[in-house]
C-alpha cells in the first residue's frame, strides 16, 4: 500500500512568487507520486496577493496534477481549522516545508504535541533558512524564536530533511547534534528529452546578464548591480522575479541610476514557469550572488538553459570553474566577481558557445539521478524512524 504524506507547503502551484520551495514540492510530487500519495495544504493566493486564484475551489481537496491539494485562505487559518484539515487525511507522515512559518510549521507541531492530531512522524525541511546569510536577516527575532523552541523542546523527536551536507551542518550549528537528519538532494524537473539550444549570439565586448529570483535582500540583487559599475563593454542586465521587498528594490533602483550609459538594466517582471527556459536561452550568463541557498532550483534551470553561472559560494553548487560551467565565488571577494564578469564580456561567440554547451550538458547530467530519487523516497520510509 502506498504511503500517504501530508505536506504543509505554504505555497504551491499555480503560485510563482514563493520561489524555490514551490518547485521543490512539485518536483517531489512529480518524481515520487507512483510510490507515495501526496496531500498538500497551500495558500489560495500567491505570496503578497490580496485576491485568491481564479477558477480554483477553496477549502476542499482537489486533484492537482499528481497530488491532492487543499487551497485555503491562510489569513483566516485558525488552530482549529488547521487541525480539521490535517485530521481529514489518514496520513502516515507530515512534511513541513519551512521552519520559521508560524501557520504551516509551528502550529502543526504544537497541535501534535497537544495531541490534537494523530501522533505520526513529522519531517521538517528548513529550505536554507539556517544558512548564515539567511539567519543574519532579521536575526534578532529568529534567535528569540530558536531559543524559545529549544526551551520548550518543540523539535524533540522531529526528523529533519537537509538537501545538502552543508545544510546538515547548518542545522547542527543551530540545534546541536540532531540524530534524525536525512540528507537528500532536492529533485529537479525531468530534462532527459531536452536538447541544447541557445537563441542569442555572443559578440565580443557585449554581455547579456540575467537575474531570476525574488527581489529580496537574501538574493543580493543590489550587490549584483554594484558589480557592473566597473565593467567595460556593452552590458544588458535583465531582472526577473517578484518585488517581494519593495524598500530593497528602491535601494536597487538608486544604484541603477548611478550606472554609466554602457550598462542597461531592465526589470522584466515575473516570469511564468513555462517561459523560464526561454529566458535563460535568451541571455548569456546567470549572475546570482545569493547570501544562501539550500539548493537553488533556478541554478539548475540556468545550467539547462545554457547559461554559465556566476554565483556565490553559499550554495551546494561548487567547483564550477573546475567543471568549466561557471564560477562559485566568495562574497568577500568582490574583485573576483568583477574579473569574471569582464572575462565573460570579452568572450567571442565561438568561445562562449563551447562554454554554454558545457553548462547545458552538466545541468542535464546532474538532474534527477536515480540515487537522488531513492534517497528522497527513503526520507518518507517509515523504517527510517
Amino acid at each position: 500500500m502506498k504511503k500517504k504524506v501530508l505536506i504543509m507547503a505554504g505555497y504551491y502551484v499555480p503560485s510563482i512568487k514563493g520561489g524555490g520551495p514551490i518547485q521543490s514540492i512539485k518536483n517531489l510530487v512529480d518524481n515520487l507520486a507512483d510510490k507515495i500519495d501526496f496531500y498538500i495544504v497551500a495558500a489560495d493566493r500567491d505570496l503578497g496577493d490580496e485576491k485568491p486564484f481564479d477558477n480554483i475551489k477553496t477549502d476542499e481537496w482537489l486533484q492537482v496534477g499528481k497530488a491532492k491539494v487543499f487551497y485555503t485562505n491562510f489569513s483566516k487559518l485558525t488552530w482549529r481549522k488547521t487541525a480539521e484539515i490535517i485530521n481529514s487525511v489518514n496520513y502516515d507522515m507530515i512534511y513541513l516545508n519551512s521552519f520559521f512559518s508560524y501557520k504551516h510549521s509551528t502550529v502543526p507541531i504544537l497541535l501534535s504535541k497537544m495531541k490534537k492530531i494523530p501522533q505520526k512522524p513529522i519531517v521538517i525541511a528548513p529550505r536554507g533558512q539556517f544558512s548564515p546569510g539567511a539567519l543574519d536577516l532579521k536575526s534578532g527575532k529568529k534567535k528569540i524564536y530558536i531559543k524559545m523552541t529549544k526551551a520548550l523542546g518543540l523539535y524533540k523527536g522531529i526528523k529533519w530533511h537537509a538537501t545538502a551536507d552543508t545544510e546538515k551542518k547548518d542545522i547542527e550549528k543551530v540545534f546541536g547534534n540532531v540524530e534524525k537528519i536525512t540528507v537528500a538532494n532536492n529533485l529537479t524537473a525531468n530534462y532527459s528529452e531536452l536538447n541544447y539550444s541557445k537563441s542569442v549570439e555572443k559578440k565580443k565586448g557585449e554581455l547579456k546578464i540575467v537575474f531570476v529570483s525574488r527581489v529580496h535582500p537574501k538574493k543580493n540583487l543590489k550587490k549584483a548591480i554594484e558589480f557592473l559599475k566597473d565593467i567595460d563593454g556593452k552590458i544588458e542586465f535583465n531582472i526577473y522575479g517578484p518585488l517581494e521587498d519593495k524598500v530593497y528594490w528602491s535601494e536597487c533602483e538608486r544604484v541603477i541610476k548611478d550606472l554609466s550609459e554602457n550598462i542597461r538594466v531592465s526589470y522584466k517582471g515575473i516570469v511564468n514557469r513555462d517561459r523560464i527556459m526561454d529566458v535563460f536561452r535568451e541571455n548569456h550568463v546567470f549572475l546570482f550572488p545569493t547570501l544562501g541557498e539550500n539548493f537553488g532550483h533556478v541554478i539548475s534551470e540556468a545550467l539547462v538553459g545554457g547559461c554559465p553561472l556566476i554565483i556565490s559560494d553559499q550554495t551546494p553548487w561548487r567547483k564550477l570553474e573546475e567543471l568549466e560551467v561557471g564560477w562559485d565565488i566568495s562574497l568577500k571577494d568582490e574583485k573576483r566577481f568583477i574579473e569574471v564578469l569582464q572575462h565573460c564580456v570579452d568572450l567571442d561567440n565561438k568561445e562562449y558557445m563551447v562554454f554554454s554547451e558545457k553548462a547545458f550538458k552538466y545541468g542535464k547530467k546532474v538532474s534527477n539521478s536515480k540515487l537522488d530519487i531513492q534517497q528522497t523516497y527513503n526520507l518518507f520510509d517509515g523504517n527510517t524512524f
